[in-house]
């Protein structure tokens, strides 16, 4: 039962992460006129999907049909990667901000929001670095080593 509690709760944080990423992007570039922050909204909701992809085809035990446990491996090197990143960028929003004494209003010009969105993609990033290396180590443990197939 709290297996499947914390599992329903993962499905509702990463299909918000994907809701407000997506509203971000479209608020803050189209709307508010700050790319930075939109831009990583964006890219936070992608990551966010990715996430509660893969954690909706284990619940489902379809994740061998989908991916290998190499597959996963890259993908969470990937992430780990992309992780890096947004730790870099989230610090350099806040550094620069805090040295150039750039106020969070107005919304256009704010750096602060850009470093909170590239935080939440940091947050998503290790997320899913987490659960493709947790889901890589499952496959390679339970796959049998040998699969017998017969010609028909």
């Amino acid at each position: 039962m709290a297996r499947k509690c914390s599992s329903w709760i993962f499905c509702l944080s990463s299909s918000l992460g994907i809701y407000f990423g997506i509203t971000i992007f479209f608020l803050f570039t189209f709307v508010y006129h700050n790319n930075y922050a939109g831009i990583w909204g964006l890219i936070s909701a992608v990551f966010a999907g990715l996430c509660l992809h893969l954690h909706l085809l284990s619940s489902d035990n379809r994740l061998s049909g989908w991916y290998s446990a190499q597959q996963l491996i890259a993908i969470a090197a990937f992430s780990f990667i992309c992780f890096a990143l947004a730790i870099g960028f989230t610090s350099w929003y806040l550094i620069y901000a805090i040295y150039h004494h750039i106020p969070m209003l107005p919304v256009k010009n704010s750096y602060f929001l850009a470093a909170v969105w590239s935080g939440m993609t940091m947050k998503w990033t290790f997320a899913l670095f987490l659960l493709s290396y947790r889901y890589s180590r499952i496959l390679r443990y339970t796959t049998p080593f040998l699969i017998i197939q017969e010609n028909a």
